[in-house]
């Protein structure tokens, strides 16, 4: 299964092997220190492949390089961060 993943303005997102979007996670920059995760969608075909997971690991790694605190705002960013 070939997947790209790709950043674009305060999102990441998959595309599978024809182009096709299958999965998104975005945030928003709050001020100068601050984010919030607002949104995660997995096309329903591709759930319980670890997608979520991956993009959550990417917008985190993202938001604390530029030293930012995280709000999570979608309920499954905020089930995962609480652990």
């Amino acid at each position: 299964m070939a997947l790209n993943y790709l950043e674009d303005h305060e999102r990441f997102y998959v595309c599978d092997a024809n182009n096709k979007q299958i999965a998104e996670m975005t945030f928003t920059r709050v001020g100068q220190n601050k984010a919030t995760i607002n949104h995660t969608y997995i096309d329903p075909e591709y759930r319980g492949k670890g997608i979520a997971d991956k993009l959550l690991n990417l917008v985190v790694t993202k938001l604390q390089q530029e030293q930012r605190e995280i709000i999570p705002i979608c309920s499954y960013a905020a089930k995962k961060l609480m652990k």
